[in-house]
């Protein structure tokens, strides 16, 4: 599994896709801007680039003829997923704060706070439960799953963003004190985390299924 981890992340992926955390992270310095966008531009770049990549290095068919586990499979490439959402949120962390530094916290949508990185997690959870699933129905053809996944998480940003703008209650909540806000934190990431597992658990099994 290790070694797969290692083939994704520096054989399969170009570096490129590691640069682009810090390249949108700077989008956080925009005043008064609709921030979760920073993270569709992951789903909009990367994971289409990254998926039509596999199919067009042949990447499955080299990888059936080797002497390991489909689930295996599967793992590492959802793993190196992972790892490059959290590299995205980790920079986003690092560029909203020192947004917080320059411009203060307040925004016309959802300002740059705990609760705001704990929405983002279930932001990615939402894409993975979406994407990954249909993706792995076939393990070929990317381009349905991830309009239904980008779909689902521009509905999902929707709710937030313009319920925060347009509601005074919602602003109290995913904006309030700062107890408020960890506890908004750690209940979307925690729910972003399940999804993301349950996304891998049910990719596993569907990649059992289908002929290489």
């Amino acid at each position: 599994m290790k070694n797969l981890i290692y083939k994704e992340l520096n054989l399969s992926i170009n570096k490129f896709f590691f640069l682009l955390p810090v390249i949108l992270g700077g989008l956080l310095f925009i005043p008064n801007w609709i921030f979760l966008l920073v993270f569709y531009y992951f789903f909009w770049i990367s994971v289409p680039q990254i998926y039509g990549a596999y199919i067009q290095h042949g990447d499955y068919n080299f990888l059936s003829v080797l002497p390991i586990k489909r689930k295996d499979i599967v793992s590492s490439k959802v793993y190196a997923l992972f790892i490059l959402e959290l590299t995205h949120i980790v920079f986003a962390v690092i560029f909203g704060l020192i947004h917080n530094g320059l411009y203060g916290s307040w925004n016309f949508f959802f300002d740059i706070n705990l609760a705001f990185y704990g929405v983002s997690i279930l932001l990615f959870g939402v894409f993975n439960i979406t994407f990954l699933p249909a993706y792995f129905k076939t393990a070929h053809f990317f381009g349905k799953p991830l309009i239904y996944a980008t779909i689902g998480t521009i509905i999902f940003g929707f709710i937030f963003e313009f319920g925060i703008a347009k509601y005074q209650f919602m602003r109290d909540i995913f904006e309030g004190t700062l107890m408020v806000q960890t506890i908004v934190f750690i209940l979307a990431a925690v729910l972003g985390v399940l999804l993301s597992v349950v996304a891998l658990k049910i990719s596993q099994k569907r990649m059992m299924e289908i002929d290489l």
